[in-house]
């Protein structure tokens, strides 16, 4: 985001990762076959089997693009997001080859259910897999990071298959759905950590998030109808019809979910969160207007709010702060001041912002802006709503609040 890739890089890594599948398929028939290693109706050896036979050896062999950028094309990793970012596009041409493979064994239709879980779940499995190892690199911490990171997401990896493989019917669906939608978080946190430490950052670029939703569901819209069309030219409309219905009742949802979620990520430079499988969505008692909302409206996407990304656009550029009380005002009226700060406080980003108190703008005071997040958060201009707070000391982060502001841009 911050630097850009050379496209030349990113095709590199798709294809070999295309590649790749080639060499699991030869693990199976030259080492698997002989020894007799294969699934089985026993729970215990066939979860072991998914894990250690399928989980470990696909991770593996899904980093041998990644490491052979780092080989051949030195200095194109030079930071997190490279690590995530390379593994991922490996992890999609892998996915890409082995989709190949389902549609010409079993036909067209098993690609519309694979297109929002297998696919994506490959890129969560892979960023996993090398955090350990970005963790090491880039905060010094112990090496065991690596191993571990690396177990979870073969171990992942293999929970996954094992809950679709295995005889439980429509609860298995459930469990493998339920599991799927934590990694949605893991991986989005991995995803926003990586931005958070770039050696490249600069506050003036934020993430799009209008921008990144529109173009991840116009990319799935086209991959789908392509699969839509294969399935119909495979057997006919009808059974496209019922696929695509189908996937609509089954797999809606989750896709929404996982686009609204990996186009929010909220930027505090420096800041490593904690990763921790969690739902990517929450109840919220009074919504926001502006919040994205899944099962039946009852439960908000989470990550960063649309005030939260409207105020960072606003960041080193001069606005006017307006007052929504028509009562005193801290400022004694509409200033004009500069947000000259992003950081984390309580857990929730806020805003440094210097404003000037006199018309001659010789005197400021520096105060902390909080985006309204429920309720009505931005005017009929749409400009951002937040609360001008302040705090005691530096010994005391609780936050003292002063009034509701409006943030307009000053053209």
């Amino acid at each position: 985001m911050f630097e850009n890739e050379k496209w030349q890089y990113v095709v590199f890594t798709f294809v070999a990762g295309t590649i790749i599948p080639n060499v699991i398929y030869l693990v199976h028939e030259f080492v698997y076959e002989p020894l007799g290693i294969a699934n089985s109706k026993d729970p215990v050896y066939s979860f072991l089997f998914f894990t250690l036979g399928v989980g470990l050896l696909e991770e593996l062999v899904k980093l041998i693009p990644v490491l052979l950028v780092l080989k051949i094309y030195r200095g194109a990793i030079n930071e997190p997001l490279d690590y995530v970012k390379y593994a991922s596009v490996s992890a999609l041409g892998f996915a890409f080859g082995e989709n190949v493979e389902y549609a010409w064994s079993f036909g067209g239709h098993v690609l519309f259910g694979r297109a929002v879980l297998s696919v994506p779940g490959h890129l969560f499995f892979s960023a996993i897999f090398i955090y350990g190892f970005v963790l090491h690199k880039y905060t010094l911490r112990p090496r065991g990071l690596i191993i571990r990171f690396a177990a979870i997401s073969f171990l992942s990896h293999g929970l996954y298959d094992y809950l679709l493989d295995f005889d439980m019917h429509f609860f298995g669906r459930i469990l493998n759905i339920v599991f799927f939608l934590l990694l949605v978080s893991v991986y989005s946190t991995i995803l926003n950590n990586a931005l958070n430490n770039s050696p490249f950052f600069t506050p003036n670029k934020t993430v799009d998030q209008d921008k990144v939703r529109n173009q991840m569901f116009s990319l799935y819209a086209i991959a789908l109808f392509a699969v839509f069309l294969f399935d119909f030219l495979s057997n006919n409309i009808y059974h496209s019809y019922s696929a695509a219905i189908n996937f609509i009742v089954y797999y809606g949802f989750i896709l929404s979910t996982i686009i609204v979620r990996l186009s929010r990520f909220s930027i505090i430079p420096q800041v490593w969160k904690p990763v921790k499988p969690e739902f990517p969505f929450a109840y919220k008692q009074q919504q926001s207007t502006n919040d994205f909302r899944v099962l039946f409206g009852l439960f908000t996407v989470k990550g960063e709010s649309y005030n939260d990304y409207h105020i960072s656009k606003l960041f080193n550029v001069e606005v006017h702060v307006v007052p929504l009380s028509r009562g005193p005002s801290i400022m004694n009226g509409a200033r004009y001041g500069i947000i000259e700060q992003k950081i984390f406080l309580n857990n929730r980003p806020v805003f440094v912002i210097k404003v000037w108190l006199d018309k001659r703008n010789n005197i400021h005071k520096h105060f902390l802006l909080l985006a309204k997040t429920e309720g009505v958060t931005h005017n009929q201009n749409d400009e951002p709503i937040a609360s001008l707070n302040s705090i005691n000391s530096p010994h005391n982060t609780k936050l003292v609040f002063h009034e509701w502001v409006v943030l307009r841009k000053n053209i």
